[in-house]
């Protein structure tokens, strides 16, 4: 099933004894545009702490109630390794991280993040054996985290000129990986329209300026089907 990053925002994550809060962010990886990290709001629950979790540790998500659920409880979510506010998110984080919950480390390998369709020991005993099994990967192999709510409003650009603007992405809950790139129109005529991008068809991204390159001439895009809103995309998947 697919499902907006920014539709995430509003729904509440729940531990196996009670709710911890909101998802507030989405964070993916800018090579395959998987979702790696949910960046929970749990200021009511535990004030002070920065909590974040990978999709290995959700079990179902309840569209129509309106919330995530983890495998994880309460007490193992407070004792994870601290995540510093106000930083970026360091290998070492990551590294102590995916320790802690025995999550995959997906700069190593080509396991996929989610993995819903198998149970969470199972997906924790895999990704051991995976880091065990090859002890010759290269723990500093490169990779970036971004930020979903940060690539709101990147200029997406077709071969001849700029279609809009991003306005939303949307991902799949089997690999928890970015599908399509939600483009809202640009000019008088278009600004009302969104266009569905296949992020397959990104061509590059300046991630400093906020800049999008898709493959296919201005004609062409827009000759593909558009909406009038994203209600009307999400009916259409």
């Amino acid at each position: 099933m697919h499902y907006l990053t920014s539709a995430m925002k509003n729904y509440s994550l729940y531990a196996t004894d009670g709710e911890m809060g909101k998802i507030q962010d989405l964070y993916f990886d800018d090579e395959k545009w998987g979702i790696r990290y949910a960046v929970v709001d749990s200021r009511k629950w535990l004030p002070g702490k920065r909590i974040l979790l990978s999709p290995a540790s959700f079990e179902t998500i309840e569209a129509e109630k309106g919330f995530v659920k983890a495998y994880e409880n309460k007490d193992t979510i407070r004792n994870s390794p601290d995540v510093p506010e106000g930083q970026p998110i360091t290998k070492e984080v990551e590294q102590s991280l995916s320790g802690y919950y025995g999550w995959n480390r997906y700069w190593t390998d080509s396991l996929i993040a989610g993995m819903q369709q198998r149970p969470y020991n199972e997906v924790r005993d895999v990704a051991m054996a995976k880091d065990k099994a090859e002890p010759g990967v290269n723990p500093n192999q490169e990779h970036n985290l971004r930020s979903s709510d940060e690539t709101m409003g990147y200029k997406v650009h077709a071969s001849n000129g700029k279609l809009g603007y991003t306005a939303d992405f949307m991902f799949d809950d089997h690999y928890w990986k970015m599908r399509y790139m939600v483009v809202q129109g640009e000019g008088l005529e278009n600004e009302d329209r969104y266009y569905l991008v296949a992020l397959q068809d990104v061509e590059s991204v300046d991630w400093l300026e906020g800049d999008i390159y898709v493959k296919g001439s201005l004609e062409s895009l827009k000759s593909k089907k558009s909406y009038s809103g994203k209600s009307e995309i999400l009916a259409d998947m």
